[in-house]
């Protein structure tokens, strides 16, 4: 016989969920608190409050849910969860086309969870990339002119568009002024404007790392060939001008600079613990 249980409370603890689901949602749950209260079982298999919550997302928006609509889509979802009981034991799962939307939900599922997982490990390096005071210490002195240096900068920047940059770099280098070319870009320009072009002065922290080694070499005036960056992104930059600000010590930038450490030494340790995880696994690409 097929055993249906719902508790008498459980309208109850619907109505009081849904009028401060807001509040709850916003908090942090564990595994158990995410899925809810057991509102009903079918034949051992719960109905919970995220059960309801799910069918709750076809109301439109606005619409006010009373305890009797809830109620209604609670024995919906039984209903539900009965016809798809009785269909296992018919083997109607074995449908051609039911499984290929199954699997199509499956990978999606998987998807979601590698990249959800991934962002966690992530984090979960991040934290075991410590820095110490005297590491940060080491690299301040080691790179204190760079940290101390602001550079003005012009560029010309584009997105997948390597032809266009190739062009500009050509009427850079036939002699034409780096700010006529930056401004075809932009050819309706309200006059007195900032020059979108004009990045201003920017700290060692701000500058992308495909321009690292090469601004620090171009003097006042001086214009960069094409730097190309990850994405396909291209630059050509101009250093306007350079100077060294006597404020910025260890001191101010030490937040900075250790997370800069950070990230160097998380990267590098996710590198190690991938080349690891691929080096003790059985990976095989079928023929």
């Amino acid at each position: 016989m097929k055993k249906i249980r719902v508790p008498l409370i459980a309208v109850f603890l619907v109505a009081s969920l849904f009028s401060c689901g807001d509040k709850r949602e916003a908090a942090q749950k564990t595994e158990s608190d995410a899925q809810g209260k057991i509102l009903a079982t079918v034949n051992g298999v719960p109905i919970t409050e995220s059960d309801l919550k799910q069918s709750l997302k076809r109301v439109p928006h606005g619409e006010t849910v009373n305890p009797e609509a809830i109620q209604n889509m609670l024995e919906t979802v039984i209903r539900n969860e009965l016809i798809y009981q009785q269909s296992l034991e018919l083997g109607l799962d074995k449908n051609p086309e039911y499984r290929r939307k199954m699997y199509e939900a499956e990978v999606q599922l998987r998807a979601y969870q590698r990249q959800e997982i991934s962002t966690l490990y992530r984090e979960y390096i991040k934290n075991k990339a410590v820095v110490t005071d005297s590491e940060a210490k080491e690299y301040f002195e080691k790179n204190s002119k760079k940290i101390q240096t602001k550079f003005h900068v012009g560029q010309i920047y584009y997105k997948g568009g390597e032809t266009q940059i190739a062009a500009d770099d050509k009427d850079l280098k036939s002699g034409k002024p780096f700010e006529k070319v930056a401004s075809k870009r932009f050819p309706n320009l309200p006059k007195g404007m900032k020059a979108p072009w004009d990045l201003g002065y920017l700290y060692w922290f701000q500058i992308p790392p495909p321009w690292q080694g090469i601004i620090d070499r171009l003097e006042p005036g001086q214009v960069s060939d094409i730097i190309k960056g990850p994405n396909e992104r291209f630059w050509v930059i101009k250093l306007v001008d350079k100077m060294v600000d006597p404020n910025i010590t260890f001191d101010t930038e030490k937040g900075k600079i250790v997370e800069v450490l950070r990230k160097q030494k998380a990267d590098e340790l996710y590198e190690t613990m991938l080349s690891q995880m691929r080096a003790k696994s059985k990976i095989e690409f079928p023929k």
